[in-house]
């Protein structure tokens, strides 16, 4: 899709891996601003950055932005959906507008190419998601009659605070609470002969983990887990606490620090699960002391971890709380009907959603 609008405005489809890094350069300045906005702490993403995540594997992306007639961008979109035909009717979309170009239609142009295109790919349900740093994303969803499914609570915790003692009980207490378990902890990449393993403890932490109704978790195989962390250690620093079943070798509970490259103040936690089959041993406390042990050993300058827990985790938010964790913000997920988002914007403009070839 590309090409102007009634409105003014240009909408065009943008790939950032075919971009140049001078055409790509002005779409990083808007979405650091974006994102600042987002996160007050926000530390800026490089060029490199913003080309590493913005293609994280197992997604079919598509991208687009709105420029004045000037050439200024105004708003960017995007949508996925995973690439392995699982959850054929939901299609997850981002629409982001400047706050100066916000309520004067730009957010509702662009759900309805959304929506159209939603149409062309047989997808019934589009997923999203807003913050209460900016009060207009719940706003917009509000108007559009989006439903609220889930909320997360994104939590900070100053490094300076962290309880070692605590930590270093947890890991030390492992091998008493957990008899025939061990734990590593990987710095960088994950060994190939347990690749297979994660990639069920992934499958694992998705069928478990709080969605929205209808949801079923994807197929996560060893060449897509080989695929991620060869994506992700361009442009971070990994540090993975993995704890085997020494009877069998198989992974059953892992916790993972990152820090990007241009901000190794902040560790994020990526993730931290164990399988259903062996929980009861506290093999979870036991993964995050070791993985806070070896960051705090081998990173420097760390002020800030980060981690996302849904309200529904119980069990994980308690842990995060034990270890100082404060709530910074919170992200609500919403969807709406393809059919019900469509009659919304022709309510508004007149128009159908325009579909991709338009």
């Amino acid at each position: 899709m590309n090409g102007s609008t009634d409105m003014g405005y240009d909408v065009d489809e943008i790939d950032f891996k075919e971009k140049s890094d001078d055409a790509l350069t002005p779409i990083l300045h808007f979405v650091n601003e974006l994102n600042r906005e987002l996160h007050p702490r926000h530390v800026d993403l490089s060029l490199g950055e913003l080309r590493t995540f913005a293609d994280f594997p197992g997604n079919i992306r598509r991208r687009f932005m709105v420029r004045e007639e000037t050439g200024d961008l105004v708003a960017l979109s995007e949508m996925r959906y995973p690439d392995d035909g699982s959850n054929p009717e939901v299609l997850r979309c981002e629409i982001r507008v400047s706050a100066e170009h916000r309520r004067q239609g730009v957010g509702t142009m662009l759900l309805g190419h959304i929506a159209g295109i939603a149409t062309e790919l047989g997808r019934r349900t589009l997923l999203s998601w807003h913050f209460d740093t900016v009060p207009a994303g719940a706003a917009f969803a509000r108007a559009v009659g989006a439903e609220e499914k889930l909320r997360f609570h994104d939590n900070v915790l100053r490094i300076e605070d962290l309880d070692v003692e605590l930590m270093r009980s947890w890991a030390g207490a492992g091998p008493e609470r957990a008899p025939g378990y061990s734990v590593e902890v990987i710095d960088g990449r994950w060994p190939e002969d347990l690749l297979e393993g994660i990639a069920h403890l992934y499958y694992v932490l998705e069928r478990d983990m709080p969605m929205s109704e209808g949801h079923e978790p994807r197929e996560w195989t060893a060449e897509l887990m080989e695929r991620m962390q060869n994506h992700y250690l361009q442009s971070t620093d990994a540090l993975t606490a993995i704890a085997v079943e020494e009877d069998t070798g198989e992974p059953v509970g892992m916790s993972q620090l990152i820090r990007r490259h241009s901000d190794p103040t902040t560790w994020i936690v990526t993730t931290t699960m164990v399988d259903p089959d062996h929980r009861g041993k506290a093999i979870g406390k036991w993964v995050k002391g070791a993985a806070n042990l070896a960051a705090l050993e081998n990173w420097k300058g760390g002020v800030y971890q980060e981690t996302g827990n849904a309200l529904t985790n119980e069990a994980m938010l308690s842990i995060n709380r034990a270890m100082g964790f404060e709530h910074e913000k919170t992200t609500t997920e919403v969807d709406i009907e393809v059919g019900d988002a469509l009659a919304y914007v022709t309510s508004k403009t007149g128009a159908i959603g325009r579909g991709a070839s338009e």
